[in-house]
């Protein structure tokens, strides 16, 4: 809002900046760097939604849950495999000695032969205590499991790469503003060591513009510092560096996003993939429970046999049978390890129970978590709004003092500087309202692909109080920019050297009427 009075008193001379210093203002506001975004090849383009996609394809977290549903996937046919015949087939063939004394007495000499023997033996498993049918029904729930796992993982990769991309951005943009501040401060403390060198200024201010010139570069070493730090995680996530150039503010979710908390808890309660990877672990650990209870049961077979034998044992000739027997096997007494095997698979399934409520109440806490930090992102970009306003305001009434001869340049730079510490914190509210919305949409289990793409088409709706961030601002700075941007050098050149003319010209009139005044 700032932006179009200073644009419009600029080339009256009401302001006390350079050209360049102005255009660094511009370029330092998130709207101004959305603009420029908009103008780069789309294929270049480094959206949020295409780092997703990316990372979805290619993160080595998700390749490995994938293998893991692939595994569990086969467990089923492995499983399933108990409703199916066996087939053995056996055989040998080589030289056979007896040397026995029944031999020896009998035949009155050992025996050395060649044999040959081959058999099939196909078994059919007819009961086993309903042993196959659990086996099956856990393999099932060990991928839906799997399935919930991958996407726990993606939701994981997601808020980690969400979170990165946004804290760039925004302490990409912070690093500009406080940039823009400390010129400022450095400019001010220019002008008090000007003064003090005419006589007119006092040492003590000297010393305090350079200690808010420190101050403003610890600021400044401390978001350059947060920047790194999220520009590695955003490498970790995504395989390469963020290029900020490429990058764009990602859109509010808002479109996606329930109305009122209770439904954002139903909503985690049945879509949460890690409230879903409970459950289906008490699932798994209760059929698994089946498989230890079927030891309590007989099992049947029926089991078919054919072999043929050419002289085999010292039996000379050939020699042909078969079979086809029902077979029963009842472990009556184990040393009690079947019932020891129940008992664990129950606390086991228990246990899963415990962690399934405690993941119901942990998505619960996301959520409620989230859903007050975007209200309250809501609330404080409103009231940031509210303070870059009147931070302009005090400027505008300042300057006006200024031109009364009631306040000096230096109060003016000031009031200047304390519209871009305004901007900073109203930075860091936007930032914060798009954290926290991709934060709540993580938490109902919906940060999904399909779902990013959907709010990334529809278009922006925010409930509540929740302000446009920048579209308040767009088109004044655009046309600002435009404006200046579409001055020939040359003419740009004099306007530059009018403002440094005037500045002086301001200054040397700020000596006089300190001096007058210490005269009287």
């Amino acid at each position: 809002m700032m932006f179009a009075p200073l644009a419009s008193s600029w080339f009256q001379g009401e302001v006390f900046l350079s050209v360049q210093s102005f255009r660094s203002l511009l370029l330092a506001s998130g709207a101004m760097v959305a603009v420029l975004l908009a103008s780069a090849p789309a294929s270049d383009a480094q959206t949020l939604l295409d780092e997703l996609r990316t990372a979805d394809e290619n993160h080595p977290k998700l390749q490995s849950k994938r293998n893991s549903v692939g595994s569990s996937t086969e467990g089923i046919g492995v499983a399933r495999s108990g409703y199916l015949p066996t087939v053995k087939l056996t055989g040998d063939s080589g030289p056979e000695y007896v040397d026995s004394p029944t031999r020896r007495t009998t035949e009155g000499h050992r025996y050395y032969k060649g044999r040959e023997t081959a058999g099939i033996t196909v078994t059919q498993k007819i009961f086993d205590g309903f042993s196959t049918d659990a086996q099956v029904d856990q393999a099932k729930a060990a991928k839906a499991m799997a399935e919930a796992d991958l996407r726990v993982a993606r939701k994981t990769v997601f808020s980690e790469g969400m979170s990165a991309y946004v804290e760039v951005l925004r302490y990409h943009k912070m690093i500009q503003l406080a940039r823009e501040s400390e010129r400022k401060i450095a400019e001010q403390q220019n002008l008090e060591d000007e003064r003090v060198q005419k006589g007119s200024g006092i040492a003590a201010d000297v010393l305090a513009a350079k200690q808010r010139l420190q101050v403003a570069k610890v600021r400044r070493l401390a978001y350059e510092r947060d920047f790194q730090v999220y520009a590695s995680i955003f490498a970790q996530n995504f395989g390469h560096a963020p290029e900020v150039s490429k990058m764009s503010d990602p859109p509010i979710p808002a479109t996606v996003l329930p109305s009122e908390l209770e439904s954002a808890l139903r909503a985690a309660e049945d879509e949460s993939p890690m409230v879903d990877s409970a459950a289906f672990k008490i699932e798994s650990l209760s059929e698994q429970k089946r498989v230890m209870e079927a030891g309590y049961f007989p099992t049947l077979d029926l089991i078919g046999k054919a072999n043929y034998e050419n002289d085999k044992n010292a039996t000379l000739g050939v020699r042909r049978d078969w079979s086809l027997l029902l077979t029963a096997t009842w472990e009556l007494f184990s040393g009690f390890k079947t019932d020891s095997q129940v008992a664990q698979a129950t606390f086991n399934a228990t246990a899963a129970k415990d962690d399934h409520l405690d993941a119901m109440r942990t998505v619960a806490n996301e959520v409620r978590s989230a859903w007050h930090k975007l209200n309250n992102a809501k609330e404080s970009l409103d009231l940031q709004d509210n303070a870059a306003i009147l931070a302009e305001e005090v400027w505008e009434a300042k300057k006006k003092q200024r031109d009364a001869g009631k306040a000096t340049v230096q109060e003016v730079l000031d009031e200047e500087n304390a519209i871009i510490l305004a901007q900073i914190e109203r930075t860091q509210a936007y930032y914060n309202i798009i954290k926290h919305s991709y934060e709540l949409l993580a938490g109902i289990g919906r940060l999904e692909l399909p779902v990013i793409e959907q709010a990334a088409t529809l278009p922006p709706q925010y409930p509540g109080r929740m302000a446009v961030p920048t579209a308040r601002d767009l088109n004044r700075q655009q046309s600002g920019a435009n404006s200046l941007a579409a001055m020939p050098v040359s003419a740009r050149k004099d306007e530059a050297e009018g403002v440094r003319s005037r500045m002086s010209d301001l200054l040397r009139q700020s000596d006089q009427a300190a001096a007058r005044k210490g005269q009287r």
